[in-house]
C-alpha cells in the first residue's frame, strides 16, 4: 500500500497568511501603514528646521505679511526649500544689560523710562518671558534674577545709579549671561544691551570670543547704543567693543540700533520690542546629511525690506 503523502505545512501557513491580508490584516514582515506613516513624520521631522527672522522696512518698521515665496534660505551656499512661514514665539528669556557706567550719568532719568517702556512691552508678550537685569559699569552686576513680573524688574531699574568714574565691561556682561542661559537651558533666548559708547571699555575678552558664547547659548544679541559724540577706537578694547555691537548683533540675528541723544531712547527701545516680537519663523528642508552645515543665510525677495536672522546654524 503506498502511503499517504500530507501537505507540507508550509501551504496551510501561506493559505493563512493570505487570509489574514485579506481581511486586512498585515503580512508577517510586511511594513505596517501606521508605523511607515510614523517613521516617515519623525524622519521629516528630523530634516526640518526653522530659523527666527525679523524683517523690518527701511524705518525699521515690523514686515509680517510674508509668505514662503518671498524667502531664501541658504545653507553654506546651497539653496533650500521653504516649508512655511508662522509668527515666532516670544523669547523664553529676555537678559537686560544696562550700562551705568560714568558715560550714562546725564542719561539716567531718560534710560529708566526707556527700559521700563520695554519690560512693559515684553511682559504682555504672550507667554511672558523670562526677564533679568544686569549693570555693567565698573563690573557685571546682576540687580534681577530672571522672572517673569515686570514689577521686579521696574523695581530694579529705579535703583540704577551711574558709578562715578567708572567705565562699562559690556563684553564680559554678555559673556556672564550666555553662561546664565545656558544653565537655564533656555529655548529662545534674547540679550538686549543698553551702552554709552563714548565711555571707556575695560573688558578684556576678544570679539570672536563674545560671539562663539553668544552662539553656543543660542542668543541673539539687541543693543541701543548712544552716541553724544564722536568716539575714537583709540584702545584695543575699544575696537573689540565696536565689533561685537556690529558683528555680533548681526551674526545672531539681532540689531544694533544708535541714537544721538538720550531723549531718542524710549523710542529706540519701542523699536527694539516691536521688532522682537513680530518676529517669523522660516520652516526650511534640509536633506539628510553626516555632516551638518556652518552657515545660514536668509534673503527677502520683496524690496524695500531688510531681514535679520541668525548666520549661524542649529544643529
Amino acid at each position: 500500500m503506498t502511503p499517504r503523502i500530507g501537505r507540507p505545512r508550509f501551504v496551510g501557513i501561506c493559505t493563512l497568511v493570505a487570509c489574514l491580508v485579506g481581511l486586512g490584516w498585515p503580512a508577517p514582515g510586511a511594513p505596517d501603514d501606521g508605523l511607515l506613516a510614523s517613521e516617515n513624520a519623525a524622519q521629516r521631522q528630523l530634516r526640518d528646521r526653522g530659523v527666527v527672522v525679523s524683517v523690518v522696512t527701511s524705518n525699521d518698521v515690523p514686515v509680517t505679511d510674508l509668505r514662503p515665496a518671498d524667502f531664501v534660505v541658504r545653507e553654506d551656499g546651497l539653496s533650500r526649500e521653504i516649508l512655511s512661514v508662522t509668527p515666532a514665539p516670544p523669547p523664553s528669556h529676555v537678559a537686560l544689560l544696562i550700562d551705568d557706567s560714568q558715560a550714562m550719568q546725564n542719561s539716567v532719568q531718560y534710560l529708566r523710562t526707556a527700559v521700563k517702556l520695554f519690560v512693559k512691552a515684553m511682559a504682555d508678550a504672550t507667554p511672558a518671558p523670562q526677564m533679568s537685569l544686569m549693570t555693567f559699569g565698573e563690573r557685571p552686576t546682576r540687580r534681577a534674577e530672571f522672572t517673569p513680573t515686570a514689577a521686579i524688574i521696574d523695581r530694579a531699574v529705579d535703583r540704577i545709579f551711574p558709578v562715578s568714574g567708572s567705565g562699562a565691561y559690556l563684553l564680559e556682561a554678555i559673556a556672564e549671561t550666555t553662561k546664565y542661559l545656558r544653565l537655564r537651558t533656555a529655548e529662545r533666548p534674547v540679550i538686549v544691551a543698553l551702552v554709552g559708547e563714548n565711555g571707556p571699555e575695560f573688558s578684556t575678552m576678544l570679539s570672536r570670543d563674545v560671539l562663539q558664547a553668544l552662539q553656543g547659548a543660542g542668543a541673539s544679541l539687541w543693543t541701543v547704543v548712544l552716541q553724544t559724540g564722536t568716539q575714537a577706537l583709540t584702545s584695543s578694547e575699544a575696537r573689540e567693543r565696536a565689533m561685537v555691537l556690529s558683528d555680533g548683533t548681526a551674526d545672531s540675528g539681532g540689531m544694533n540700533k544708535v541714537v544721538l541723544t538720550p531723549q531718542a531712547l524710549d523710542s529706540a527701545f519701542d523699536t527694539v520690542a516691536k521688532a522682537i516680537l513680530a518676529r517669523q519663523l522660516v520652516t526650511y528642508g534640509r536633506p539628510d546629511s553626516l555632516i551638518p552645515p556652518e552657515r545660514v543665510e536668509v534673503e527677502v525677495k520683496r524690496p524695500g525690506v531688510r531681514v535679520r536672522a541668525a548666520r549661524w546654524t542649529t544643529r
